[in-house]
């Protein structure tokens, strides 16, 4: 049993993209499980499937931000975007960028495919005829440090990243990268090296569900096994 609590789940998904709930559904769902702070980080314009844009986005935004202050005094609500990968270096990130509490940044498989500016970038390792770990982690920090991401969602998600390389220039960038609830893609050796590397780690649920909200059971076990709760941002300790 962990002797820390985790006080804040900044990835969470509502049905304005590929969720089953509302926002508001969400905030209730956090405030149940006790946590302090929540954010809705829905997926940003570029992917062509779940992507918010437009119209929608705006009311998104609008929405959000009328649940902050409906909620204030109870729970923290955070506006955020997850946005994706387009390329070496690229993602979709809005002009506004400001305008946003959290961004989490993540390679998506329905983006950068069809990407004109991405496939020779990364066709070749999703194509399975190279895989080049490091040049994947290049990009991604690369679009990471441009659109000034939080924190980087699911590493190893679709394609292998240089995990010690990423852990230092995040550590460098003030870059959290996450561990996710939803599907641990770090392996227990992976997440000791981060912490062990002084970069920070910060575990979401990725829920898609409200009853998801606040599910943090597969990434605190994969924590625990590697010792690396000092190192998780939205946790607080408990034990003595």
């Amino acid at each position: 049993m962990s002797d820390h609590k985790i006080i804040a789940d900044y990835h969470t998904h509502t049905n304005y993209s590929h969720g089953k709930g509302s926002p508001r559904e969400n905030v209730l769902a956090a405030i149940d499980r006790g946590l302090e702070t929540v954010a809705v980080s829905e997926h940003g314009p570029g992917h062509f499937t779940f992507g918010v844009r437009g119209k929608k986005l705006s009311r998104f935004n609008a929405e959000m931000l009328s649940l902050r202050r409906e909620f204030s005094g109870r729970i923290n609500v955070l506006l955020g975007l997850e946005l994706n990968v387009t390329g070496f270096g690229r993602s979709d990130c809005p002009e506004d960028r400001g305008a946003y509490d959290v961004i989490i940044l993540g390679y998506h498989k329905s983006v950068a495919p069809f990407n004109r500016h991405a496939i020779g970038i990364w066709g070749e390792s999703l194509l399975g005829i190279k895989n080049d770990p490091h040049r994947n982690a290049e990009g991604i920090l690369a679009a990471a440090e441009a659109c000034r991401a939080d924190i980087i969602s699911h590493p190893n998600l679709y394609v292998k990243v240089d995990i010690p390389y990423m852990a230092r220039c995040c550590r460098e960038l003030g870059i959290m990268l996450e561990v996710n609830s939803s599907r641990v893609t770090l392996s227990d050796d992976e997440i000791r090296l981060i912490k062990d590397s002084g970069c920070s780690l910060v575990i979401g649920s990725d829920a898609h569900t409200p009853e998801r909200v606040g599910d943090f059971r597969l990434a605190s076990e994969a924590v625990t096994r590697a010792d690396a709760w000092d190192a998780v941002k939205n946790a607080v300790r408990t034990g003595g």
